[in-house]
């Protein structure tokens, strides 16, 4: 059951919303490449085609870029592209399209026609056209309501390599990082961990860690929430700002992680 608060959005064809240029790579761009492109652009994902057609072949993620333990100039796309868990056409509606997202807990889906890459529909998409459609009940809901309160959150002083292994094993784009006292001082994300150029695979999980901590790579200056922000504010920061996840912290006073708002969670108000 949906909420009947957006049904203009969820009843409307993945078309209407999608981003029409999405990046466009080819089997045979060397990764080092793509590594930039991801970088300069903030890009979290890029689609492999094929470079006659436009065909869809796979995509690419931050993540596969991260994994790699050392990008040398002969590596290429095609030795890490994977198929998309979520693939759309053009006429398939918001509503099928969200749900089949969240079930893979994916943020991105290509939008092909007759295999033919045409588009990419993102959640932030969706949350745009949920601010047009109804802002004033995203104003009305606050951020307590949807928050996750059972946060993962790492310190400082803990090292890169560790946790990263952390978001690939929950599929984090970012973690909080807190003091000892709970205090938020920072965030770490996967483009945190890109543009720093460590190497991340160089450990495995199970043997020591070595190199940068997470002190040296997060980012300090990171925008937050309160319990009873609105969910419209965390909608726009998302959108306007690119962010996939806000901290929520208890007051200014005290700083302390109460949890956190991400895409996923806002998303889920269409649906009820």
């Amino acid at each position: 059951m949906t909420t009947g608060f957006f049904q203009k959005t969820l009843s409307s064809p993945v078309s209407l919303l999608m981003d029409k240029n999405p990046i466009r790579v080819y089997p045979n761009d060397p990764l080092t490449r793509i590594r930039a492109l991801f970088r300069s652009t903030r890009a979290r994902i890029a689609y492999v085609v094929d470079p006659r057609k436009g065909k869809l072949l796979g995509r690419v993620t931050r993540a596969d870029i991260l994994a790699i333990t050392s990008l040398k100039s002969n590596a290429l796309v095609e030795s890490v592209m994977e198929e998309p868990p979520v693939v759309l056409e053009q006429d398939s509606k918001v509503e099928e399209a969200l749900r089949a997202m969240l079930r893979a807990d994916e943020w991105y889906a290509p939008i092909v026609e007759g295999g033919i890459l045409k588009g990419s529909l993102g959640l932030e998409n969706i949350i745009q056209s949920m601010l047009e459609e109804n802002p004033d009940y995203l104003a009305g809901r606050e951020v307590e309501e949807v928050m996750t309160r059972e946060v993962k959150s790492v310190s400082p002083e803990d090292f890169v390599s560790s946790i990263w292994d952390l978001m690939r094993e929950y599929n984090y784009a970012g973690l909080p990082v807190v003091d000892d006292k709970g205090r938020l001082v920072g965030i770490v994300t996967q483009y945190d961990l890109l543009a720093s150029g460590v190497k991340l695979a160089l450990e495995s999980s199970g043997g020591p860690h070595h190199g940068p901590r997470v002190r040296e790579v997060m980012t300090t200056s990171v925008e937050y929430l309160y319990p009873w922000s609105s969910v419209k504010e965390a909608a726009e920061l998302i959108v306007r700002r690119g962010y996939g996840r806000l901290p929520v912290v208890e007051s200014e006073t005290s700083r302390r992680l109460a949890g956190i708002v991400d895409r996923e969670d806002i998303v889920r108000l269409a649906l009820g």
